[in-house]
């Protein structure tokens, strides 16, 4: 069999498997913050609001970042397992702290402000940056 084949058969499994685990935090993770952002982002997206889809969208960029910093410089499964965990609680937090931070901002969202949408969502990608380069070390 050809190396690369070989290197296939051999890592394939592992990759799914990896996969498999950082999936499951990522969408645990968008589920949660569903549940504690006190606008409903997905129905206002639904809706055709801009700046709802703004921020949700910074939210999956976001939360992808720090995950594929900790398959990068991952030990093993459990590894991958628990600094994806982290990163993802991390991430929740710093979100809560922007939408805090820039009062109001559900309702302006509700509103359709793009302007407030589109700084929300630099601080998301913001913090998701320094989260993914301090995960990596």
């Amino acid at each position: 069999m050809h190396p690369s084949l070989e290197s296939l058969a051999s890592g394939f499994p592992e990759l799914i498997k990896y996969l498999l685990v950082v999936t499951a935090i990522y969408i645990v993770g968008l589920f949660v913050y569903v549940k504690l952002t006190p606008h409903k982002e997905i129905a206002l997206v639904r809706e055709g609001n801009m700046a709802a889809a703004i921020s949700f969208s910074a939210l999956i960029i976001g939360l992808a970042l720090p995950l594929a910093a900790c398959l990068v410089y991952k030990v093993g499964l459990i590894d991958v397992l628990v600094w994806g965990s982290v990163s993802v609680l991390l991430q929740l937090f710093l979100f809560r702290i922007a939408d805090i931070i820039l009062t109001g901002i559900p309702q302006r969202i509700k509103d359709g402000e793009v302007a407030a949408a589109t700084v929300l969502a630099a601080f998301k990608l913001a913090g998701s940056i320094i989260l993914a380069f301090a995960i990596a070390g």
